[in-house]
């Protein structure tokens, strides 16, 4: 296998079909030897390319599609030691493959008052249960099951647990990656293996 040869390129998707004739003839002036069978060679290097598309492109693809479905055991915890808050990452870079946003699933546990805090993504909160005191730039806001909240980034934000059971909500922050600022010091519980 030589690295530098046009055949490598060729075989690793690197060329172009309409390259072919020309790496052929140049190939084989590096190696002194006359060009023989051209068309052979050039339909031997369409072949080998169709089947790198045929066997090797759908592997390629079931993997990255595969990423794209995250099943709860495969899901991080971070539990807060001071207030028991539970985040459950179900979308970051390292689960469905994207930075472009991070999909939590959030327990605030009930009378927990979550102080003023500033985050560097923008927040979309969905309450699943319980309810929520929601201050953001001064205005409060009593978020309810089925309600949404969209706190825009380097914004303060303020939230308090005000029902007596704990508060279930989908977090979005988008651009991804808050979750890592959001709990660092936090304890992490790691994914359950099946």
């Amino acid at each position: 296998y030589d690295s530098d040869s046009p055949k490598s390129d060729l075989l690793a998707g690197n060329v172009d079909l309409g390259q072919v004739s020309w790496l052929q003839r140049r190939e084989s002036l590096r190696k002194g030897k006359p060009m023989q069978e051209t068309r052979t060679s050039h339909w031997t290097a369409t072949l080998v390319m169709l089947l790198s598309w045929v066997f090797v492109l759908p592997v390629t693809i079931s993997q990255a599609e595969e990423h794209r479905f995250v099943r709860p055991e495969q899901a991080m915890t971070y539990i807060d030691p001071a207030s028991k808050s539970e985040l459950k990452v179900l979308i970051d870079q390292h689960l469905g493959g994207t930075t472009d946003l991070t999909l939590v699933h959030i327990v605030i546990p009930a009378g927990v008052d979550v102080p003023d805090h500033v985050h560097q993504s923008t927040e979309i909160f969905y309450i699943l249960s319980g309810e929520l005191e929601q201050t953001s730039e001064g205005k409060v806001q009593k978020l309810t099951p089925g309600m949404a909240c969209l706190v825009p980034a380097n914004t303060t934000t303020h939230h308090k647990v005000t029902s007596k059971e704990p508060v279930h909500a989908l977090v979005i922050w988008t651009p991804g990656g808050e979750e890592k600022r959001v709990t660092e010091g936090w304890q992490v519980r790691q994914p359950t293996a099946k």
